[in-house]
């Protein structure tokens, strides 16, 4: 009989799977090259707005300068768009909520809020968002065939009300993130998680059934050397490099650091590490290590094709976090009113910190290889919080900016400010039809109508 085919994505979601005691390898061969990377969408979401003076680049479309708060995209100048001059008018004049709930209620949704009775800042009738958010809505109208729809991620999120809810399956249908790793890497991955499913002698069913198996990867040893010598030299790379990543983050999430031995030699069983102790979610020093872990797990999914439209969120709109691991005492929203030299010194270093994590997440996405591009160069991600100058309120000139060109359909490499020359503002409704658009919808308009004329020119 012949031995049935599988492609060569579908070979690599099954190394990645690789936990998941499955091994889709067995008995099958790697056909060639697909004809064409599919697209991504990724959304990455930060609070408390921004200080524009120091967020907004200087000089012209082509020849710009980056601004301090963008300082640590350098190394992705050439993959990004910084925009200036697109409001949320949409939700300007809502008397429904505060700023930061209207903002994030309407980021993706372009839509006001409905009302209810929710508290955010001074207002005690926020409800949830009256539409659709734009994740939602591509995976909707273009249906990926992914084992994920879509996926939805936060980092120490906390707030289960209007602030803490970026995505949106149709109005006052708000979806949550996942905001821990641990259920994170099981839903993907399907991973053994501590203290789950154990039965009275302390072992998980996932556990006797890798001591009857061995561990998955043991499994797809033999099938791999056997599909080696039939696939490409950056397959083969593309193909140890997930492994070692989802080794990586097994190896973090038991506390472990990354899968070597002492003296930085890889480890030479294959074996997949016991995972350890949890982290502690609730303690704010986690920030970094829980953020780092979500955007691991996100980049080797979209890489694998487990999903293809992915939001990541930190903490909650007006939010109150702590950043002890930056040295600082006050919490975030409480620091973005503080009007001197001193609250422009520690507002810098949490907004410099964030943009760090957005270019840790672009080069994660940058490393993996697409034919002549990268899974960055097939995706756009959209960075986005909910105001735009932080000390006002604003709910004008948001610092939108996008990263990766969505396999070549943006422009990017430039700083398109709509307000340059006399210039008139547009509205972000517009930019979320110009993205799905470039994912491939035929929308003409998104969010409420009022609001949108079409595509944003420019961009594409």
């Amino acid at each position: 009989m012949r031995p049935r085919m599988i492609s060569r994505r579908r070979m690599l979601q099954g190394a990645l799977a690789a936990t998941a005691t499955i091994p889709l390898l067995n008995s099958e061969l790697a056909r060639g090259q697909e004809a064409a990377a599919p697209k991504r969408f990724v959304v990455f979401y930060t609070p408390n707005g921004t200080m524009e003076s120091k967020w907004m680049p200087t000089g012209t479309e082509t020849n710009f300068t980056l601004s301090p708060l963008l300082q640590p995209l350098s190394p992705f100048k050439s993959k990004i768009i910084p925009l200036r001059g697109v409001n949320m008018n949409v939700v300007v004049n809502s008397n429904i909520g505060s700023e930061h709930a209207r903002g994030i209620g309407g980021l993706l949704t372009g839509r006001a809020l409905l009302k209810g009775n929710f508290k955010s800042f001074m207002s005690t009738n926020a409800g949830w968002s009256s539409g659709i958010s734009l994740d939602q809505h591509i995976a909707n109208k273009l249906k990926p065939q992914t084992l994920f729809r879509t996926l939805e991620l936060g980092v120490q999120v906390r707030d289960a009300e209007v602030r803490g809810r970026l995505s949106y399956a149709g109005p006052d249908q708000p979806i949550p993130p996942r905001e821990d790793p641990y259920d994170t890497f099981q839903q993907l991955f399907g991973a053994s998680v501590p203290g789950q499913g154990q039965d009275q002698g302390g072992s998980t069913a996932l556990d006797r059934l890798r001591a009857q198996r061995r561990t998955v990867f043991d499994l797809l040893r033999e099938d791999i050397a056997d599909v080696r010598p039939r696939i490409g030299k950056e397959d083969r790379l593309k193909l140890d490099s997930h492994l070692q990543s989802i080794r990586d983050i097994e190896a973090r999430l038991a506390g472990g650091g990354s899968s070597t031995g002492g003296g930085g030699t890889p480890t030479t069983s294959c074996q997949a590490p016991a995972l350890g102790d949890r982290i502690d979610l609730s303690k704010d020093d986690n920030m970094p290590a829980i953020g780092k872990l979500q955007m691991d797990m996100m980049a080797a999914a979209l890489a694998c094709d487990l999903t293809r439209i992915a939001t990541i969120q930190w903490s909650y709109a007006e939010s109150e976090h702590l950043y002890p691991f930056l040295g600082l005492t006050q919490n975030h929203h409480a620091i973005s009113h503080e009007w001197n030299a001193a609250g422009d010194e520690k507002y810098m270093k949490i907004h410099t910190w964030l943009a760090e994590q957005l270019a840790y997440l672009l080069g994660k996405l940058d490393s993996y290889a697409e034919g002549d591009r990268t899974l960055l160069d097939n995706t756009v991600v959209l960075w986005v919080t909910e105001i735009g100058e932080s000390r006002q309120h604003a709910l004008t000139n948001i610092p939108f900016l996008l990263a990766g060109s969505a396999g070549g359909v943006f422009r990017t490499g430039r700083f398109v400010d709509y307000l340059a020359n006399g210039g008139s503002a547009r509205q972000h409704n517009d930019l979320l039809v110009t993205i799905a658009n470039a994912m491939g919808t035929d929308d003409k308009t998104f969010g409420d109508p009022q609001y949108s004329t079409g595509a944003l020119p420019s961009l594409t």
